[in-house]
């Protein structure tokens, strides 16, 4: 037997990969976030100290003599104590006035050319090396204006990367630290859920497990949730239609036993009496209605294994084939024919004027015809008259039998299809009785097999006579199946 997939195993194997996907974007977009925000807040500072020796400038002048004061000054205001911190001030002809060379010549590894450097095209930032190490520089290009007059400096601040590094792997484990913990708390969190939501189910599995093959009463659990509550009641709706079938067979089984019990105690009876008869001819006048009893014993086992071999389950084992069921019914008609002659019933037979195709099972749609025309030949009176149709509408085919007989009452139409039913036949009393009762219940499994519905109705065959009395009231008997069209 395959190994069933656990509901559990399902549900957290689909909920704990998406949490971890969802901390794992939220954890990129936090860090992105946060390092966007250190960069500028960084570079930020580095402009801030390229403004600084502008606003010097600006006070003090270009000269030599101000130059050596602002070398001297730079110890001050371009101190870090964890990066190092370089600087280069170079006049509009690209001569250096101060600062480093090194980093006067620095080659752009990766210039920044986020939106806030477009704002300001005067400077901009980009990422270099100097003797081995890597370095952020701001270049800035300032108006200076003093007691000399006005010209263009060039600024460029760089500092090493060490205290952004620090901060960079600070600001990540303050967010993937926190993440971690929240991943592995939903999981408990997650596991915990799923263990309570499918509570109500195991309590469902214990409830049936408990419970003895012949219990078969309504399962009831207090406060459970709608969706177990919803197979418990198709558990339930199961079970009573589980317990309706097993009635139904309980009292088949008990009908089909009384059945076959009357024709072989009336053949039994028979031949008792046969035992004790001495004279040939007494013996010989007994036998006709022992081979009755048998012939109706025989009748209704063979009417009980049609039955048995038309029930719903058999629809899987039973083969379906187009055919024409005017060829059908025609066959069976002939076949059957003899059975009317004998009570000088007139039998007919009223082909479709298209073919009348549907699919269906040969073997099954002939007992299906055999116990429809044979049920009207028993009920219909001597000189009677039966007729056979097909008509063809452009979805249906309905097959129609209909006869002049006594017909069915309106309290007997609802019963005619029960198993072991059989109608009292008001022409020879209302004690006696003809046929097994099955013929109209193997009609309708077989109909069911075929997926096509019955319905019935008084019949409208005159009697066929000079005769003045009144028409019969006759029964009409329609099957409709799908129209094969294609």
């Amino acid at each position: 037997m395959k190994k069933q997939a656990s509901l559990r195993r399902k549900l957290l194997s689909w909920l704990i990969p998406l949490l971890l996907l969802l901390i794992l974007v939220d954890s990129t977009i936090l860090f992105k976030l946060a390092i966007d925000k250190l960069e500028k807040e960084l570079d930020a500072d580095l402009f801030a100290s390229a403004k600084d020796v502008s606003q010097f400038l600006s006070n003090f002048g270009s000269a030599p003599k101000d130059i050596r004061l602002l070398e001297n000054a730079s110890h001050v205001f371009l101190k870090d104590e964890v990066d190092k911190i370089l600087y280069s001030i170079s006049n509009s002809q690209g001569q250096l006035l101060s600062g480093s060379r090194a980093l006067q010549n620095a080659k752009q590894i990766e210039l920044d050319d986020s939106d806030d450097d477009k704002h300001h095209p005067a400077h901009y930032y980009y990422d270099t090396i100097i003797a081995n190490e890597d370095f952020r520089v701001v270049h800035a290009v300032f108006n200076i204006s003093n007691s000399q007059g006005t010209q263009a400096i060039t600024i460029q601040i760089a500092g090493t990367q060490k205290w952004r590094e620090t901060l960079t792997n600070t600001i990540l484990v303050g967010i993937v630290v926190p993440q971690l913990l929240l991943a592995l708390l939903s999981f408990f969190i997650i596991w915990f859920g799923v263990e309570r939501g499918l509570a109500p189910l195991d309590a469902l599995q214990d409830a049936l497990l408990k419970r003895s093959d012949q219990d078969l009463s309504p399962i009831e659990l207090p406060n459970i949730p709608q969706e177990v509550s919803l197979v418990a009641n198709a558990v339930n709706q199961l079970m009573h239609k589980l317990q309706n079938l097993i009635s139904a067979q309980n009292r088949f089984v008990a009908d089909a036993a009384h059945q076959l019990r009357t024709p072989l105690a009336g053949a039994q009876a028979q031949l008792e009496l046969a035992e004790q008869e001495v004279e040939p001819a007494a013996v010989r006048a007994l036998l006709p209605r022992a081979y009755q009893s048998l012939d109706k014993l025989l009748h209704t086992i063979n009417q009980l294994l049609v039955l048995a071999r038309s029930q719903p389950e058999a629809a899987a084992t039973v083969s379906m084939v187009r055919l024409d069921l005017n060829t059908l019914t025609k066959d069976i008609a002939l076949e059957i024919a003899p059975s009317a002659l004998k009570k000088q019933i007139d039998l007919g037979f009223e082909p479709s004027l298209v073919p009348a195709m549907i699919l269906g099972n040969v073997d099954r749609l002939s007992d299906l015809l055999n116990n429809l025309i044979d049920n009207a030949i028993r009920y219909t009176q001597t000189g009677g008259k039966i007729t056979v149709a097909l008509d063809v509408s452009e979805t249906l085919v309905n097959l129609i039998v209909e006869d002049n007989g006594p017909g069915v009452s309106d309290t007997e139409k609802d019963k005619i299809f029960d198993r072991f039913h059989r109608v009292l036949d008001n022409r020879q009393g209302a004690s006696e009785q003809t046929g097994s009762g099955l013929g109209l219940a193997i009609v309708k499994e077989i109909a069911s097999l075929h997926g096509a519905s019955i319905s019935i109705a008084d019949s409208i065959i005159e009697n066929g006579t000079l005769s003045t009395k009144p028409t019969q009231r006759g029964l009409k008997v329609m099957l409709s199946f799908k129209r094969l069209t294609t």
